[in-house]
């Protein structure tokens, strides 16, 4: 089952989300090495209830759009990517909207092979030239946001919008 967009956006990596992803690439011997590849989220696959989510991920080679599908313990936030970063971790089918949450960018990440990748991310305040770095920020408090160009008129329509999404995924794993 492949979700639309607005079903994406209580998952971690939300359609149009920029992400890092584990990838192989071929070296001059013909040998496959491990990379990390740098794209953008177009699509979300639920195959069975039992097994993780999987994330269709675009990116450029020269001129060319390749896409790659990835499980999405092989995925993380990428660098200058817009989160909401919350005070604590979260259940990604109850998001706490209404809780105090800050507007960052994040940085850079510290993926992780066992356990969950931790971000270091850029918190401006909006109401001074200040900028504050949050270090070794977990996954589980961060939410992909839409770059300002990208929200909906700016009243609210989002979070109402990720209210619906939340009641409908209810009872799905995440």
């Amino acid at each position: 089952m492949t979700l639309t967009a607005e079903q994406t956006t209580t998952l971690p990596f939300p359609i149009g989300c920029p992400v890092w992803y584990n990838g192989v690439s071929s070296n001059n011997e013909g040998t496959e090495a491990p990379i990390l590849k740098r794209g953008t989220v177009v699509s979300v696959t639920l195959v069975d209830k039992s097994s993780p989510w999987v994330y269709t991920i675009e990116h450029r080679e020269g001129e060319e759009v390749v896409s790659d599908d990835v499980l999405e313990s092989g995925v993380c936030f990428s660098d200058n990517c817009p989160v909401l970063v919350f005070r604590k971790k979260f259940s990604r089918v109850d998001p706490p909207l209404n809780d105090s949450k800050d507007e960052g960018i994040v940085m850079f990440g510290v993926i992780s092979l066992k356990g969950e990748n931790r971000y270091t991310v850029m918190i401006p305040n909006k109401d001074s030239p200040e900028t504050r770095f949050e270090e070794n920020v977990e996954e589980g408090r961060l939410m992909f946001r839409k770059p300002p160009q990208e929200i909906l008129a700016g009243n609210g329509e989002e979070e109402d919008q990720v209210q619906a999404n939340r009641k409908r995924a209810r009872g799905r794993p995440t």
